[in-house]
């Protein structure tokens, strides 16, 4: 399932820091129009590279784009250094 929010929270040990939940649904809407848009031109190029062998990637480029974005929900990534802690977070 494609992912709806993405939580952002960066913070310094001992203080507050700040969080942002942003709506990745919005970016999904963008980048599915660019998609829609872009296929001709990319299965043009597939047609055209065919030979070379790139053609084959070209075609499998966009079920391999969904499959990894179908793939980022329950994401979670934690970073911590010294100064500060990050977390990413698809939901």
């Amino acid at each position: 399932m494609l992912p709806f929010w993405l939580r952002l929270r960066v913070c310094k040990p001992g203080r507050r820091g700040f969080r942002l939940w942003f709506p990745v649904i919005l970016i999904w809407i963008i980048l599915g129009a660019l998609l829609i848009a872009f296929f001709p031109l990319v299965l043009l190029a597939a047609l055209i590279t065919w030979r070379n062998g790139s053609g084959r990637f070209l075609l499998f480029l966009y079920p391999m784009l969904a499959a990894v974005l179908w793939n980022l929900s329950g994401l979670h990534i934690e970073a911590k250094d010294d100064e500060n802690d990050v977390l990413i977070d698809f939901a």
